[in-house]
């Protein structure tokens, strides 16, 4: 029996010793990992980024869209294609909000004047959404968020503002 516990000890303290022995190694391959040869790695790329337009609005009163609330102030937007895609994203004081859009034709929303962002009444009273972006150059109007006229109430009194972009 006292051969037994002997042995049962020696082997516990040899798994232990050989546990900590192990982890001492690779802790020095994570500090200093620049010391190995990588083989199997490849740079990341990113997707190419194309910035498409760019202005300055100001808005006069706290606006809605896809879940953010945009206190008023002036505000940069930036129109970027990404991939096949068109991204919208706004920047204020150094925070950024990209809204994706649903690009559509101008032909059927008017694209008379300057670039805007259209500002819509609803959904409710007192509130505003941004809903879109007309942008000149590209002759192409952004949707962003479509909420401000879902109810029946908001498409009787809703009614679009253009802000223009400089």
């Amino acid at each position: 029996m006292k051969k037994l516990l002997t042995k049962i000890a020696w082997m516990v303290a040899g798994l232990v010793l050989a546990c900590f022995c192990a982890a001492s190694t690779h802790a020095q391959a994570d500090v200093e990992s620049d010391n190995y040869p990588r083989l199997n790695t490849v740079p990341i790329t990113s997707e190419s980024v194309k910035v498409d337009f760019q202005g300055s609005f100001s808005l006069p009163s706290e606006v809605q869209c896809h879940g953010h609330k945009l206190a008023p102030g002036k505000y940069t937007l930036m129109v970027k294609t990404v991939g096949n895609d068109k991204m919208v994203t706004l920047q204020r004081e150094g925070s950024d909000v990209v809204l994706h859009s649903r690009p559509v034709t101008p032909t059927s929303v008017s694209d008379q004047g300057h670039s805007a962002v259209l500002v819509r009444h609803g959904p409710g009273p007192g509130t505003h959404t941004l809903e879109g972006v007309y942008v000149e150059i590209l002759k192409l109007v952004l949707f962003l968020d479509e909420s401000g006229h879902t109810k029946p109430i908001d498409k009787m009194f809703a009614s679009v503002i253009r802000v223009p972009i400089s």
